[in-house]
């Protein structure tokens, strides 16, 4: 390799360094499941710090984001089908707790990176959906919060 290519590929090298330095961390992701539908999103809201975050800001910037054309997403169920819900780890070190319509579907935050539960047979779905949550954190600090529309198919 003669000295000009050496150098241009040095040059080349450094530049792609420090492209990737600019880059921004990913926030953590989950993804709910039923069936055959699979849905993947990152954090709403997501404190990369020990600071918990401002659930009512979170929210705040979620509407506006779906004012803007954003979508939650949706996974489509049959009453008595299987909801899955998978985190990734640091979400788990946090500890998180699924929610649906505001409701716990745990007693304690869950420290695993895997849960489902079933959807009851005799609840309808209003053809709106139900809101899913999963909120990172403990009771006393919430870490980060994603949002699911779970849907009637």
């Amino acid at each position: 390799m003669t000295r000009a290519r050496l150098s241009l590929a040095l040059t080349g090298a450094c530049l792609a360094a420090l492209t990737l330095t600019g880059c921004e961390k990913p926030a953590p992701s989950a993804t709910v499941f039923s069936g055959t539908t699979s849905t993947y999103r990152e954090a709403a809201c997501w404190s990369f710090d020990d600071t918990s975050i401002d659930a009512n800001a979170c929210a705040q910037d979620v509407l506006e984001k779906a004012a803007s054309g954003a979508t939650v997403g949706t996974v489509p169920i049959f009453p008595g089908d299987v909801i899955g819900i998978s985190v990734d780890p640091a979400v788990a070190d946090a500890g998180w707790t699924p929610r649906i319509g505001g409701q716990s579907l745990t007693p304690e935050p869950l420290t695993t990176t895997y849960f489902r539960f079933t959807y009851p047979d005799l609840q309808p779905i209003s053809t709106e959906g139900l809101s899913l949550e999963i909120v990172a954190g403990d009771a006393g600090s919430t870490k980060g919060i994603w949002l699911f529309q779970i849907v009637p198919a």
